[in-house]
């Protein structure tokens, strides 16, 4: 049974569904006051909708101006700032346009090897070399092991240095490795002085490359004739991803030699009374299969007429002597010659660079001495465009220490003139 209804004024009956009450005529139903809605001034709305913009403004600069890290885990970068747009990359050799992030290299059993690290910094609008004034926008460069230094034999690197030998880089960190240094991966790090931070990388997956021996004791080398045959047999027998090297005995080879097909390295040696292993014919090496020839400890001797050297294979000469030739070193076709601590004397013309290679080497012909030569040195056709650097090299007493037909650029600044 339900409640009866009651007025709440006067407490009398009121029917079930009166919305008056019969006996004093008043609402039964409670009323809610409504008010109208409260306006803020206008001068308080324009003011928080200056701060929220002013707030939105800031936070776009602050997004904008703060430090920024440049990382795509590459070996280049595009940065921009105010003065422009800036490519920066690395590359192990002279090309400053083509980054190298990923490189394959291989190194001989037991040995030690190194290579640079290189930056170079272009702009990009123009392609010059940015790397001056780019540099005094640089706080800080240095460069650090990613993968490579917990190996049997750690990867040693230096930190960033400019140098002269490297004109177009901005820096470069020396890499050195062993055959049991496993792969590496390096990080070049460049704070700026604004706060942003570059990082570029280099990564370098090393190979071993197997060697052979070959020594008088072993093998009948003592004349021209054996010499040629072991040679001709190491052509027939011997792959060329296999890097050769003949230790020759100290004695005199009358006659010329061939070393054609595949590269191989000829170790002199020296006889306790001062003679050594000593060529009197040519030596004519057109190999173009295996890796560099290494001519080391060796001497050349002619009677005026001839070439010691004739070479359209890549070598390295080191501590080597060549007296008395019409040419004491020929680099022709597809070569290129790099000599160091080594001696030409009393030659119609020292060495003669001729070669249209793009195989190119090392640029430093540092320790030499030329003397008493008509001509020490002959450029008649150096490829590129990369400075060859005549550092601690002597020049006495030679008709013509430098004849530079072809006017490349050689660096003479560390050279000594008699």
């Amino acid at each position: 049974m339900s409640q009866q209804k009651t007025c709440p004024h006067c407490g009398a009956q009121l029917p079930e569904a009166a919305s008056f009450c019969p006996h004093c005529a008043r609402s039964v139903n409670q009323r809610q006051e409504l008010r109208p809605p409260r306006r803020l001034p206008r001068r308080v709305l324009r003011g928080a909708l200056l701060v929220l913009v002013l707030g939105a403004l800031a936070a776009a600069a602050w997004s904008y101006t703060r430090p920024k890290i440049y990382d795509n885990g590459a070996a280049e970068v595009i940065y921009t700032d105010s003065d422009g747009s800036y490519q920066l990359l690395l590359n192990h050799f002279g090309d400053r346009f083509q980054p190298m992030a990923d490189y394959a290299e291989e190194v001989e059993e037991g040995t030690t090897s190194n290579k640079p690290s290189r930056l170079f910094i272009n702009h990009m609008e123009t392609g010059v070399n940015a790397k001056e004034v780019f540099l005094r926008k640089v706080e800080a460069i240095n460069v650090e092991l990613l993968r490579g230094g917990d190996s049997p034999e750690p990867w040693q690197y230096t930190q960033p240095q400019i140098t002269e030998y490297d004109p177009e880089a901005a820096s470069r960190s020396i890499l050195t490795y062993t055959d049991r240094s496993g792969d590496m991966e390096l990080r070049w790090n460049i704070r700026m002085k604004n706060g942003d931070t570059i990082r570029l990388y280099q990564r370098m997956a090393l190979g071993v490359v197997p060697t052979r021996h070959f020594y008088p004791e072993d093998v009948p080398m003592n004349t021209t004739e054996e010499l040629q045959a072991l040679v001709d047999e190491i052509n027939e027998t011997v792959t060329s991803d296999v890097i050769v090297y003949i230790h020759l005995p100290a004695v005199t080879y009358e006659g010329s030699l061939l070393l054609e097909e595949r590269s191989m390295n000829l170790i002199g040696s020296e006889n306790p009374d001062g003679s050594r292993t000593t060529f009197t014919g040519t030596l004519q090496a057109t190999a173009q299969k295996g890796y560099i020839c290494k001519f080391q400890s060796l001497s050349f001797t002619g009677d005026g007429e001839g070439v010691g050297v004739s070479a359209s294979a890549r070598i390295n000469f080191s501590d080597c002597q060549f007296a008395g030739w019409r040419t004491g070193v020929l680099c022709y076709g597809n070569s290129w010659v790099n000599i160091k601590n080594s001696v030409f004397e009393d030659n119609t013309v020292g060495f003669h660079f001729n070669s249209t290679s793009n195989n190119r080497s090392d640029h430093m012909y540092s320790g030499n001495l030329f003397q008493r030569n008509g001509t020490a040195v002959l450029l008649e056709s150096v490829p590129g465009d990369q400075a060859l650097y005549f550092e601690g090299t002597r020049f006495s007493r030679n008709g013509v220490d430098i004849d530079n037909r072809c006017g490349h650029e050689v660096s003479i600044a560390a050279a000594i003139f008699e």
